[in-house]
């Protein structure tokens, strides 16, 4: 249980946690707000995303411990108790979120007449079985599935290339200031997640330095940037506007030579690999928010891993599907930025407390 994660192998997990969410959930936005001018609100959300990733590491320095540690440590029960509610729901929401599409996903792709419920149960029962091995276990079963990830990523990329047409991007700005705006502040609101690194402090041997964190933020961009100019470039900005998983369907596109045409199933890779760490690091983390409260640790996963599976079970329309995924980012990057001004001012009025109490002292 002592045994604890490099800041390479939390790099990498950041990278896994949120690549999915923007493949999956952050493209369709971008396309549905932005049209063909979405991938210039990825490049326009380049320097705040950078703004925000030395904002937390600077935070992180400046804390001991873990937020929950301290939250636990400085304030009263009552402040506690609310900020744990909250990020509770911020972690169930991102887990829940997570299971619900890939349940969809894949009902919808390869296992059309598997009934919903044992597909979610199949997917949290391994999500569960890996967050209750510890944030060791989750790190280095990422190490594992990443690289792969990564490396068909790039060959979808490649093996694509022959049906691209780069002219679709352009002309550029035919959209209003205002959804541009509103692209790249979903896009910066997808890079606000990196906040589960003051949730995993606790569990980190080493420094979390500026530059590791600057390099992850323009891995994620370019995890956000490829695949929405990718799918622009082949299917035009209307036409992938109405796909519900357009990072999927570039995979149905493609084929190599004239005997191997279909290589969609290395999607089914790329896409439960990276659900899996998500959902799992969320479990993980939404057990540490409660376990010092709580006498039976394992009761406690039990019960995560049933609430994930009860709320998944509520029909919701897809119609509405991108509204609900614009929520989330509004209300994530909101409750993000909220506990960041919040820590800063708590940050600030300890380093002057304790520059008073040295001037007194003298």
């Amino acid at each position: 249980m002592n045994a604890k994660i490099t800041p390479v192998q939390l790099s990498m997990l950041i990278i896994t946690y949120i690549g999915i969410s923007n493949h999956v959930l952050l493209i369709p936005v971008l396309l549905d707000t932005v049209h063909r001018d979405a991938w210039i609100s990825v490049l326009f959300a380049i320097v705040p995303s950078l703004l925000i990733a030395l904002l937390y590491v600077y935070m992180y320095k400046q804390i001991p411990s873990s937020l929950t540690s301290w939250v636990k440590e400085k304030t009263n029960l009552l402040v506690w108790l609310t900020f744990t509610l909250l990020f509770t729901l911020y972690f169930l929401l991102q887990a829940a979120i997570s299971i619900r599409d890939t349940v969809i996903w894949s009902n919808s792709s390869y296992l059309t007449y598997t009934p919903p419920w044992i597909v979610s149960i199949s997917l949290i029962s391994i999500c569960y079985y890996t967050a209750r091995k510890g944030l060791v276990a989750i790190a280095i079963t990422n190490g594992i599935l990443l690289p792969w990830i990564i490396v068909f990523g790039f060959s979808i990329m490649i093996v694509n290339f022959q049906f691209k047409d780069y002219s679709f991007l352009f002309p550029v700005f035919k959209n209003s200031a205002q959804s541009i705006t509103k692209g790249t502040w979903y896009t910066a609101s997808g890079i606000t997640e990196i906040f589960i690194v003051f949730f995993l402090k606790d569990d980190l041997k080493g420094k979390l330095t500026n530059k590791n964190m600057l390099l992850v933020v323009l891995i994620l961009i370019e995890l956000t940037f490829g695949p929405l100019s990718g799918v622009i470039a082949i299917f035009g900005p209307f036409e992938a506007a109405m796909l519900r998983f357009p990072a999927y369907e570039q995979w149905r596109m493609a084929s190599i030579g004239s005997m191997i045409s279909q290589i969609d199933f290395l999607s089914i890779y790329q896409w439960l690999a990276g659900s899996f760490i998500r959902i799992s690091l969320a479990i993980y983390i939404l057990h540490t928010l409660w376990v010092e409260k709580w006498q039976h640790p394992e009761i406690l996963f039990i019960l995560i891993s049933l609430f994930l599976f009860l709320i998944n079970q509520f029909k919701l329309s897809d119609i509405k599907f991108h509204e609900y995924i614009k929520f989330y980012y509004t209300s994530s990057s909101l409750l993000c930025g909220a506990t960041s001004a919040v820590l800063l001012i708590c940050i600030w009025v300890g380093k002057n407390r304790k520059s008073v109490k040295q001037d007194g002292s003298n």
